[in-house]
């Protein structure tokens, strides 16, 4: 737990109102805070997520314009990213998933396993389970899968410098779910990545940092997902699909092999191309020489 004050001292945050008193417990992102959370918004593409957030407190920009909700304190700092990292780091570095393995888990000498592991679920040669990784029931990790590495985070320091963000919420993974050779599901930053149930991810799959993924997902070879990508259920990748970071594609939808996705899709849509458009239109162009 942090008091304001100690915020202040921790982050040389000016608080609006000034003399307010008051403590947090966790550190969330704008759409899963709490009333006992802090949150951050870095940037103009998030003001609208301030509007809704129920966060006790919120860092913002010093030139923050926006108005923050429910949140009963603005913080404005320098940094958002700097401030809400060093609150993180006191709140939430403790808050991991245990190291519980059931006794009917299969886990091969040669596999890491820091987190947790369900029911009947195998977990196979060179495998990494990091810390903060909770897998379900009946789940097969095949060889070389890394589950909870720290996701690709960075922010500029006062020089310009990329500075690594450390990542403390871990991943879930829901049961009966199936992940191929050398595929990596990131942990995300202050909430977990999660996967639901009967997921089938082939060989060479990247899911980014703070993903979710509903139930019933397919993502075929070297297809992958930036960080903060929300698939609902049954979507299928084809193979080499790749979606751009803080996208939604709807129920049902299928992204087409190599397509490129820049945008939400709907769902139950089919897309493909780079950029990603409806199938039937890139079918037209393609055969008609538009494409390239």
């Amino acid at each position: 737990m942090l008091t304001f004050s100690q915020l202040t001292e921790l982050t040389n945050a000016v608080l609006e109102p000034a003399n307010i008193q008051g403590c947090v417990e966790k550190c969330s992102t704008l759409a899963f805070a709490t009333a006992n959370d802090i949150s951050f918004c870095i940037d103009e593409a998030a003001y609208g997520a301030t509007r809704t957030t129920k966060a006790a407190v919120v860092f913002v920009p010093e030139n923050f314009t926006g108005w923050a909700g429910e949140a009963k304190v603005l913080a404005r700092v320098k940094n958002p990213y700097e401030a809400i990292i060093k609150c993180a780091e006191i709140l939430n570095k403790n808050d991991v998933v245990k190291c519980e393995i059931h006794p009917t888990a299969q886990i091969s000498p040669q596999a890491l396993v820091l987190g947790s592991v369900g029911a009947n679920s195998v977990v196979g040669a060179f495998c990494s389970v990091l810390e903060g990784v909770k897998i379900g029931e009946n789940c097969v990790l095949h060889p070389g899968v890394v589950v909870g590495s720290r996701g690709f985070g960075f922010y500029s320091g006062e020089n310009g410098e990329q500075i690594t963000v450390p990542h403390f919420g871990g991943v879930v993974i829901g049961d009966n779910c199936e992940i191929g050779p050398n595929s990596v599901v990131a942990a995300g930053f202050l909430e977990p990545t999660r996967l639901g149930n009967f997921c089938k991810l082939d060989s060479f799959v990247q899911i980014g940092h703070n993903c979710i993924v509903g139930s019933n997902a397919i993502f075929c070879s070297q297809s992958g997902l930036a960080g903060s990508v929300i698939v609902e259920d049954d979507v299928t990748l084809a193979g080499g699909a790749q979606v751009a970071g803080h996208l939604t594609l709807g129920k049902g939808c299928i992204i087409a092999a190599k397509a490129g996705v820049t945008k939400n899709v709907k769902p139950g849509a089919k897309v493909a191309g780079f950029p990603a458009i409806p199938i039937e239109e890139w079918r037209r162009k393609f055969a008609g020489g538009l494409l390239y």
